[in-house]
């Protein structure tokens, strides 16, 4: 190897080696300030409870029940044997809740994580402060600890007042849906 080559394969080494490079001082300070508004607003420990209350529900068949409560067949044959029919759906609710428990346990830190990126992208580190300082206020605590009332009871009035007509509209729709439906899956012919 020449003198010459020698610097140009050095040179060549650095240019395509990999670099650790720090985040900018700005991007860490905006990490820093979402988390802990992240921190304050919905902590970790919070929304995993609040999962599995979800995944508690769901084991239960509550999911399954929402999904099909504007089916006629399907409030035909739960009048049929309600018990019977409870059970059949409790153990559909057990395994929908099996099935998907553990991939929306590892949602929550992932969500956490996205949440943190997301309001660091958008926000200055210190508008994050600014956030943060009105959510330890009294006025912001109060809406913390209010949201999910004031929220539960906006979606009680929507359906109060939308409810009974998003039904009839369901209902309606319906024999439609099972015909396109029987299009899609036909019964299958009858051996002779």
């Amino acid at each position: 190897m020449t003198s010459r080559t020698l610097p140009v394969a050095a040179l060549a080494a650095v240019l395509v080696a990999p670099v650790a490079v720090p985040a900018p001082a700005a991007a860490q300070d905006a990490t820093a300030a979402a988390t802990a508004l992240v921190d304050l607003i919905s902590p970790l420990a919070q929304a995993q409870q609040q999962l599995e209350a979800q995944l508690g529900e769901m084991r239960k068949g509550a999911a399954v029940r929402a999904m099909l409560a504007g089916n006629p067949r399907f409030q035909m044959e739960a009048a049929k044997n309600q018990p019977a029919f409870n059970q059949g759906i409790a153990r559909i609710g057990a395994m929908q809740a099996d099935a998907v428990g553990p991939i929306m346990r590892e949602m929550v830190p992932a969500t956490r994580k996205a949440t943190i990126a997301a309001y660091a992208a958008a926000f200055t580190p210190a508008e994050l402060a600014a956030i943060t300082a009105f959510y330890r206020t009294p006025a912001g605590q109060k809406l913390l600890r209010l949201q999910p009332q004031l929220q539960a009871e906006v979606n009680k009035q929507m359906a109060q007042q939308f409810g009974a007509r998003l039904a009839s509209a369901q209902q309606a729709l319906a024999p439609k849906m099972d015909a396109e439906l029987r299009k899609l899956f036909p019964e299958q012919a009858k051996p002779k």
